[in-house]
């Protein structure tokens, strides 16, 4: 077991931008088997040598529960993605993009260009979903479902202008240094009632058009997705298809999203894991 092998064999070459996710439990305790030293960090490095100065690598730190009026701090608010984003917040050769519900990771030779990603919407046309397009990124996952993993769907979905969705305007205040807060206004391109993203039936097109590779790497399944290619796939599907491969809609979950809002709600979890601080001294 050699992670530093894994990167090629994920099929990571130099130069590459590569948007990395990963469910880490079951590698660690595949490691601790063979009596191999594993660590979020160790993964984050073998990546970034994969791709070398040249190449970008991201690791989604989402947090999309914020609710309209909750604060976020880039600093301070843990991603609800995952170990993986939370070893790269660590990490010093990355820094978070901006967008308070889908930021990233990002290290490497376009990091600067991320980071200055500025859309009212995660997946808007000056995000950093279409970034990842523009620069042929691509997608590895690890020990993840598909399902899980390609939200690259939703900036599809967004340019597309898909029927099942709404816009939604939502103010977010963000915490910055030396204790200032500003309001961040942003926009949702949100679900209407009833509706769910369901990726299963994408990915034998995705397969077919050579856009998905499934590998293994000691024991780990690991899918690639040229996004890209992906893009193309997915906009016909909802072109042609009415996006059938993307999306379903059931009545049991219209009665759900209907009552939601009637029900009592507290605060998302990312606006708890600030709490302790929020009263973060001056830097």
């Amino acid at each position: 077991m050699d992670i530093t092998t894994w990167p090629a064999r994920c099929g990571v070459q130099q130069g590459m931008t590569v948007l990395l996710m990963a469910d880490l439990t079951r590698m660690a305790w595949r490691a601790r088997k063979a009596r191999v030293d594993f660590s979020p960090g160790l993964l984050l490095d073998a990546f970034l040598a994969a791709v070398g100065p040249a190449g970008t690598i991201l690791v989604p730190t989402y947090n999309f529960d914020l609710q309209d009026g909750e604060t976020y701090d880039p600093a301070c608010t843990p991603p609800i993605t995952g170990a993986l984003g939370v070893a790269a917040l660590a990490h010093p050769a990355f820094h978070r993009t901006g967008h308070p519900l889908h930021s990233f990771a990002v290290a490497g030779a376009h990091a600067e260009d991320h980071v200055r990603a500025d859309d009212p919407s995660s997946f808007g046309p000056s995000s950093v979903f279409a970034l990842l397009r523009m620069e042929s990124a691509l997608q590895v996952v690890l020990d993840l479902p598909l399902n899980d993993a390609l939200t690259y769907v939703h900036h599809v979905e967004e340019l597309e202008g898909v029927p099942y969705r709404r816009w939604r305007s939502e103010r977010i205040r963000v915490q910055g240094d030396h204790g200032l807060t500003r309001t961040h206004e942003i926009r949702r391109f949100a679900k209407k009632p009833g509706h769910t993203n369901e990726l299963h039936a994408l990915e034998p097109l995705l397969l077919a058009a050579g856009a998905l590779q499934h590998v293994s790497v000691d024991g780990n399944a690991a899918t690639t997705v040229d996004l890209a290619a992906a893009h193309e796939v997915i906009a016909t599907d909802i072109r042609t298809n009415g996006a059938r491969h993307i999306h379903r809609f059931s009545w049991e979950r219209w009665i759900r999203d209907i009552l939601r809002p009637f029900l009592k709600r507290g605060p998302s979890r990312s606006a708890k894991a600030i709490e302790p601080h929020a009263a973060r001294p001056a830097r």
